[in-house]
Order: structure tokens, then C-alpha cells, then sequence
């Protein structure tokens, strides 16, 4: 049986007259046979269009903010912190503690090496931000710490110096009605969003949600006033909550410029790059955030308008048709 991402790709292969070959019990792995005789491979969200290297730095985020901060673009201030694997461990975290002392808390703390959303977290105090980099040192020698960054989060894919799709994602939050708590105002959330077909990731019983409550001086029992916002975690890429907005084809013209030099100075064909915003997506940008480069991007927005699913289609055809050609071309 196909998964969904599967049966797109048959769809967008039968558009451009390719065979696709898949690798049983790969989880969406397999080889790509166009007419002209090129066989292309991919695997989960990779394809045959990064060079090794530049795919590799992309995946290692404090060498990408090194690269994009020589080359002009403002990324997060933060460093990486290594750690071997052998009995230093608390030492190597505490100079990580020591440099986050400097900046100042709360800070951001994530895995250097992962695009997904495992062990990011926001961590307020010393205890909570040493159980947070052990849990980072389990999966991963590097840590990176670094400043959040404000304001909303973009997420522009790059393919051949073209914008293949973009999508802005405001943090999570509940707006108050005077009445109600913030925990039946996140639930009254839930009951809309599954009613509307894409249930939300938001939990009250998310250990984030209630220290970013209690660094703000509330709790899930705070009665917000009418009208007011409340945001439930200062980061949007947290994976959790939070309203996306496809902006494709209203991205303003200076962040779909941007997008496509950082993605060629990182020596990459297809890869999306996550943007912080201080103002929305189609206006002039005042200030903007790189904050990462990730050559495996997702293909899949929480799109619902009519024509979302020819959309998808689309863009695995475009792919296709980047695989069939060589850079030069």
C-alpha cells in the first residue's frame, strides 16, 4: 500500500512520463527512471539534487550560521557545544551553562545536527536547561544554544532559484474573553480545529506551554482579559500549535530574493530556509532572522483551500523535472 507521499510522486511521475520504482519496505525510498535514460534515487525527503557536501553542512546548523553570517544574512547569536561521549559530560555542560549565563536566560537549546523537531526546547532556568542538554548529549556530540529569536516564523523552499512554496506560521497562542481560562481556552481550540479537519498539536499537558506560562507569570488557570493575546511558547518551530499561511505568491519580493542567494551560498539546488519575521510574510521585511538551511525540506503545508492537493502534485512534477537536468542546464 503508498503512502500518501508515494501516491503524489506516481502522479507527478505519470505527469512527466517517468517509472517509479520503489524499494520495498524502505519507507519511501526507490529509484527514478525518466525517458531520457537518467535514474535518480531518493530517500524519505532526499533526492538526487544536493552534492554531498553542501547537503551535510546544511545539516550541520552552526556551520550554516557561520557560512550565512560571512556572507551577509543576520542569523540567531548562539554557538555549539561538543561533547565526546566519555565521563565530561557535566563539565561540557557547564560551559555551555557558563556562555548561556552571558547571553541570558531563557535561550533556545537543540541537537546541531537535526532538522526535525526532537529536543528543541526553551529552557528558563539552570536545572531545567542541564536535563535539557543531557537530552540533547544523548542523541547528539553537539548542542547549540542560542538567542530567540522574535517574531513570526517563514519557511521558504528554494528549487533551481525559484521559490517552490512558502508558508508563514504565527506562534501559538488563545485569545482571551474575559471569562475563560487559559486550559478551556486551549481546549475550546482543539474542539475547532478538529471540527475543521486538522486537529491541533497544542496539549495543556505540554511541560513547554506551562514554563513559558509560568516564566510570564501565569498558569493554565490565568482568566485572560477580553481580547487579550496570550502566546504559549515564544518559538513557532517547536512543533506544536500555531496557524500556517500559505504565502506562495504573495511572499514579498525581498524575502523570495533572500531565500534564493541563501540556498545558492549554501551550494544547494532544493532546500528551504526558515526565516524569524518581525513583520508578515508579503510586507516589506524591517528585520529578518536566518535561521536554518535544511536540504531535506518538507513538501506539505497545512493547505485546506480548493486545489491543495493539485498543488502538491505540482511541486513533486517541478522535482522531477530538476532531476532530469543537470545544474548547468
Amino acid at each position: 500500500m503508498k503512502t500518501p507521499f508515494l501516491s503524489r510522486l506516481q502522479e507527478a511521475c505519470d505527469l512527466v512520463g517517468a517509472t517509479l520504482e520503489v524499494i520495498p519496505n524502505a519507507h519511501n525510498s526507490g529509484r527514478i527512471i525518466f525517458r531520457s535514460g537518467r535514474v535518480r534515487y531518493f530517500h524519505r525527503l532526499r533526492w538526487d539534487l544536493n552534492t554531498l557536501g553542501a547537503a551535510a553542512m546544511a545539516l550541520d546548523k552552526d556551520a550554516t550560521a557561520h557560512v550565512l553570517k560571512r556572507c551577509g544574512f543576520t542569523v540567531p547569536t548562539g554557538r555549539a557545544f561538543s561533547h565526546d561521549g566519555r565521563l565530561k559530560e557535566a563539565r561540557d555542560i557547564g560551559g555551555a551553562y557558563a556562555y548561556a549565563r552571558k547571553l541570558g536566560l531563557p535561550l533556545l537549546l537543540k541537537p546541531n545536527d537535526s532538522s526535525g523537531d526532537q529536543q528543541v526546547s526553551v529552557e528558563y532556568t539552570r536545572a531545567q536547561f542541564y536535563a535539557a542538554a543531557r537530552e540533547v548529549f544523548a542523541v547528539s556530540r553537539k548542542l547549540l544554544v542560542q538567542r530567540i529569536a522574535r517574531g513570526s516564523d517563514c519557511s521558504i523552499v528554494v528549487l533551481d532559484s525559484e521559490v517552490l512554496m512558502a508558508s508563514e506560521k504565527t506562534r501559538p497562542y488563545v485569545l482571551g474573553d474575559g471569562r475563560s481560562s487559559i486550559r478551556t481556552l486551549i481546549a475550546a481550540r482543539q474542539r475547532r480545529s478538529r471540527a475543521a479537519g486538522h486537529p491541533s498539536e497544542l496539549r495543556v499537558d505540554d511541560v513547554r506551554i506551562s514554563r513559558h506560562l509560568a516564566h510570564e507569570r501565569r498558569s493554565f488557570e490565568t482568566v485572560p482579559a477580553a481580547d487579550q493575546r496570550v502566546e504559549l511558547l515564544p518559538c513557532g518551530n517547536l512543533g506544536v500549535g500555531g496557524d500556517v499561511r500559505v504565502v506562495t505568491d504573495v511572499l514579498h519580493p525581498t524575502l523570495r530574493a533572500l531565500a534564493i542567494r541563501a540556498v545558492s551560498e549554501m551550494g544547494l539546488r532544493l532546500a528551504s530556509v526558515d526565516l524569524v519575521l518581525s513583520r508578515p510574510a508579503d510586507a516589506e521585511p524591517r528585520r529578518c532572522t536566518v535561521l536554518e538551511v535544511n536540504s531535506a525540506p518538507g513538501l506539505d503545508t497545512h493547505e485546506r483551500e480548493p486545489g491543495w492537493s493539485r498543488r502538491r502534485v505540482d511541486r513533486m512534477r517541478r522535482i522531477l523535472l530538476a532531476l532530469d537536468r543537470d545544474r548547468s542546464e
